[in-house]
Order: C-alpha cells, then sequence, then structure tokens
C-alpha cells in the first residue's frame, strides 16, 4: 500500500484549508514511508519557502537534489533563497547551475543578471543586457520586472516585461466576481505592503498615513511581510494609523479575496507591484476591490488592466509615453512620492573621522544600493574622481564582493582605492545625521535614487542627476523639480560629468545651491505631508466617484 502518496494526498486537502502545520506533518510522514518521494519533497520545499523559513527550504532542497541532480528548477530556486540572504556567490552558482541544465529556464537569465549587478560583476555586462532585450521584444519569459528596470532607461522595453511577467500568474478564480455598487459616508481603503515596519517604504508612507481624514476615509492595512522586529517603532506608528490591521502572510488567496469583499473594501492600493521577496501581485489580478492602484513601491507599470491606475506626476509619465502604461494615470501636482514634514534625526556630535571620511576633501556620496551601479554611471564616476584630484567617493556598504569589485575597478583606472569608502547601515536617524557631511550626492542611472534623494534634499545636499525616460530614471528628477531645483538636472553621461566637476571647482556654486535648497525645502511642497494627503485624498475621491457614476477608468490631472 502507498502510504507516502496517501500522506501525500492528505497534506495537499491541510495545505489548501490553509492548515499549514498539518500539512507539512503529513508531507513528513510520507517521506518516512518513501524518503525518494519527490511530490512531498517539492510541497515542503513549496511551503519553507513561502513562508521565508530558508534554512529549512535549503535542506529539502538539498535532499531533493540528493535523489534528482539535474533539477533545473530546483537550482533556480536555491538560487533564489541565497539572494534572499544575501549569499550572492551562492546564489549565482545555484542560478547558473540552473542554466547549465536548462538554458531556455523562463527568467532565470534577468535573476543571474540582477545578482552580478549587486555583486558588480560587469564583465558580459553589454552583451546581457542586448541579449536580454532582444528576448524581451520578442516577449519571452526572459527576466522579471524589477531587473529591467535597473538595465534600461525604456518604459516600452518595462512595458512589454511586465505583460509577459504578469501572465505567469495562475488565476484560480476565473469567475469575474461582482462587485455592487454602495454611497456610504466613508471611503474605504486598503493598503496593501510588506513594507509596513522600517524599510524605505515604511519611512515614505508614514507622514500621509497619520493625516489621513478618518471622517472621510476608512483604512484597512493588510500586511504580508517578514515577522515584525520587537522595538520597530516605525511599524508601531503604522500599525495605529489603520482603523483595521490585518496580517495576511498565513491566509491563502481565496481567503483574502473573500475578506476584502465582506469588508467591501472600496480601493485597494498595491503598496509593492513587482518588488520584494514577499509579493502579493496576484491577490490583485483577482480584484480585491472594484478600484485598484499601483502606488509608490514600483516605479514602473504593472503590465495589468487589473490595475486601474498608477499614481505619478508631470515628470515621471509624459503625455506620448502613456501608451506604455497599463493603468491610466493620477497626475498628483506636486511629486508622486509622499514625505514626512519632519524625520528624527540624531543630535549626537558626531565627527567626520568616525565614518573614515578624511578632513578637507570634496566628498561625492552615492548612497543607492549596488545593484543600480553600472558600468557607464561607475565610469563617469571615475571620469569625476580623475579630475577632482582632492575628493573621495562615499558609498553604502551593500555586500562584500561589490565593494571589492569596485575597489579593483577604480585601481585599474589609476585612482587610490582608499578614495572609495563605505559606510555602514546605521539606524535611520544616525544615517541622516551622518549624510551631512556630503558635498554632492552622485545619482545613478537608470535606477534613481528614490527615497535616498529626498533623505539628501531634506538635510541639504545637493543631488546630481540625470534624468531619463523611464520612470525609475525621472524619480530624482521630480522631487528635484518640486523643490525648484532643475539647474541639478542633466539629460546626458557629458553633462552629469561637466556639472560634478563644475560644483567640486567652483566653492561659491555649491554654497549658493545648498542655500537654495534650505530656502526651497520651506517654501516648496516637497514635505509638507498636509498638502500631499490632500492632493491623495482628491484623486481617491475623485476616481470613487467615477466608478460610482459609471465612468471608465481615465487619466486623472490634479
Amino acid at each position: 500500500f502507498d502510504y507516502n502518496e496517501t500522506y501525500h494526498n492528505k497534506g495537499n486537502v491541510y495545505l489548501k484549508l490553509r492548515q499549514i502545520d498539518k500539512a507539512l506533518e503529513n508531507y513528513n510522514l510520507s517521506t518516512k514511508f518513501n524518503s525518494s518521494y519527490l511530490p512531498s519533497i517539492k510541497s515542503k520545499v513549496d511551503i519553507y519557502y513561502n513562508f521565508k523559513n530558508h534554512k529549512l527550504a535549503l535542506e529539502e532542497i538539498q535532499n531533493f537534489l540528493s535523489i534528482e541532480p539535474n533539477n533545473a528548477s530546483m537550482y533556480h530556486r536555491k538560487g533564489d533563497i541565497f539572494s534572499e540572504i544575501n549569499n550572492l556567490d551562492l546564489a549565482l552558482q545555484s542560478y547558473e547551475r540552473a542554466q547549465n541544465l536548462n538554458p531556455d529556464k523562463p527568467f532565470l537569465l534577468g535573476s543571474i543578471q540582477l545578482t552580478k549587478n549587486k555583486m558588480c560583476i560587469w564583465t558580459d555586462f553589454f552583451e546581457m543586457k542586448k541579449h536580454i532585450e532582444d528576448k524581451i521584444i520578442k516577449q519571452e519569459k526572459v527576466s522579471p520586472p524589477y531587473t529591467v528596470t535597473t538595465l534600461y532607461d525604456s518604459p516600452k522595453i518595462q512595458f512589454e516585461c511586465a505583460k509577459v511577467w504578469q501572465n505567469e500568474y495562475k488565476l484560480k478564480h476565473k469567475k469575474n466576481f461582482s462587485f455592487k455598487k454602495k454611497v456610504s459616508k466613508k471611503i474605504k481603503l486598503g493598503y496593501f505592503s510588506a513594507d509596513f515596519r522600517v524599510h524605505a517604504m515604511g519611512h515614505l508612507m508614514i507622514g500621509m498615513l497619520e493625516l489621513h481624514d478618518k471622517s472621510q476615509f476608512e483604512l484597512y492595512g493588510f500586511y504580508f511581510g517578514p515577522k515584525i522586529k520587537s522595538g520597530d517603532t516605525l511599524h508601531n506608528r503604522i500599525f495605529k494609523c489603520f482603523d483595521k490591521f490585518i496580517d495576511i502572510s498565513l491566509m491563502s488567496d481565496s481567503e483574502v479575496l473573500n475578506l476584502c469583499r465582506e469588508l467591501e473594501i472600496d480601493i485597494a492600493i498595491d503598496f509593492m507591484c513587482h518588488t520584494g521577496d514577499y509579493n502579493r501581485f496576484n491577490l490583485f489580478l483577482e480584484k480585491l476591490a472594484p478600484i485598484q492602484i499601483n502606488f509608490l513601491g514600483y516605479p514602473g507599470t504593472s503590465g495589468s488592466n487589473k490595475l486601474d491606475y498608477i499614481v505619478a506626476d508631470k515628470i515621471l509619465i509624459e503625455p506620448d509615453e502613456q501608451k506604455f502604461y497599463s493603468e491610466k494615470i493620477i497626475y498628483l501636482p506636486d511629486t508622486y512620492q509622499p514625505n514626512e514634514n519632519d524625520k528624527k534625526i540624531s543630535n549626537t556630535l558626531v565627527k567626520k573621522e568616525t565614518f573614515g571620511l578624511p578632513d578637507g576633501k570634496f566628498i561625492f556620496s552615492c548612497f543607492n544600493s549596488h545593484q543600480k551601479i553600472n558600468p557607464t554611471i561607475f565610469d563617469a564616476w571615475i571620469y569625476i574622481l580623475n579630475n577632482t584630484k582632492n575628493s573621495v567617493l562615499w558609498l553604502l556598504k551593500d555586500n562584500k564582493f561589490s565593494q571589492d569589485n569596485l575597489k579593483l575597478l577604480i585601481e585599474k583606472n589609476g585612482i587610490d582605492p582608499n578614495r572609495l569608502i563605505f559606510a555602514e547601515n546605521l539606524k535611520n536617524e544616525d544615517h541622516l545625521q551622518r549624510i551631512k557631511f556630503a558635498d554632492l550626492f552622485l545619482d545613478t542611472f537608470p535606477y534613481n535614487a528614490h527615497t535616498t534623494c529626498s533623505d539628501a534634499l531634506r538635510v541639504g545636499i545637493p543631488v546630481l542627476t540625470l534624468k531619463g525616460n523611464s520612470f525609475a530614471s525621472r524619480v530624482a528628477a521630480s522631487l528635484l523639480n518640486t523643490i525648484k531645483l532643475d539647474e541639478l538636472i542633466v539629460t546626458n553621461i557629458e553633462d552629469y560629468k561637466k556639472l560634478a566637476i563644475k560644483i567640486y571647482n567652483e566653492k561659491s556654486y555649491l554654497n549658493e545651491i545648498k542655500k537654495k535648497i534650505n530656502i526651497n525645502k520651506k517654501d516648496s511642497n516637497l514635505f509638507k505631508t498636509e498638502i500631499y494627503t490632500k492632493n491623495i485624498e482628491r484623486a481617491y475621491k475623485k476616481v470613487h466617484q467615477n466608478y460610482l457614476d459609471g465612468i471608465k477608468p481615465q487619466n486623472l490631472e490634479l
């Protein structure tokens, strides 16, 4: 009698019922009767991976591969796990093994390229970039969308990639649910995120969430991120913003859908879209609410007609680029990015040497994560350093591979590697205090600084950005435009290099810019959370009224 199959099937039933412990118990009994029974091992891998128990997921993958050593999918999954825990060398090894076993494995090439980008391994950067682009144009399953935003300054390429990616999600509930139109005193907003915690997104959204008008809106927070760490004060603040906060991480898609429909959520807001390891984009494909909005988390289109709107501004998406967005555009009057009026900044007295910074040197800085750095922008930085002898470049400490590779590259170009200084990760309030030591923030391209740009401007540091054609390559331009600092926006790499060198050479010009930031910060709406919140609420009310009036989603300008 095949007890292993019986227990496996029983495990499947418990899994459908979301009784995870009982499902695991039965899969374990299945492999106890037959230790080589791959379906049960695979089910265990999936459960552990989905609940981010990386250690046990890796153990089960090893069990699987000891029986079936040439399974490309298991190596791909192994790569994903190592990537999530920042073991980038092991991630790359696993992905490349998967590629050797199945060169055409869907979306694998994009994962390989993103891992190399994180490590700043650029030996075949331009060849791979061209290769991936060719495959996207042919609508092949080559890369997850996030990777593509870091590689291409093209809303068209990003749109094509997102369409292919979102087609991969299996729609389980094919029957279209019909929402009943209802007029009620308050509009119910459902915010969905894995980032209601200490996270760049958490820092951006908190001020807006706290200021929502509770007489007009009812707020629901749907959380599916990692277990909240004790002492996470940002999470505690976010938690208090919602009328109801629901952890949906252990709930099935159908349970979440039924819950949202029972609660009669009017507008479901996706704070993630195609970003993050805890993504649940598929929920939006099933329709959580009659109106769905792609907002803040992902700088580009979802590629799906199930999301009705994307929040943007006039700098981010120009009229002739609307065709590369599956959503209609909500154009906010200032910038699309919410910010707090004030952020806590540490008042501990610190000196430059605390952070390994030399006295009397000009400090160029960039606190973007290293997958945003590429050979084109790094060549520009090398050129700038070669032409500004009394300067250093201050970067974020991201991972040991990128740090070593960037030091090697800079040395190969005849520059003392000690001119590259890496900053440890700090609490936000300490980071905001420390970045005041920078003279000029050099932005990355085609994926700009987002939160890091508004952080720099908040403490009076100028940000030099290269504005391109894609959403991700215009975020810093959007923020600089709001604070009326268009002189720091350039449109080609030559002007980027020239302006960085000019600012280095002309101290009076730099002082003038810094003075302007401090004046414009008070006058502009960049850090005026009340104004931002009122604008986004006007947008919510307008799209909701259009829905009640039977008007199809259309571009909306506030």
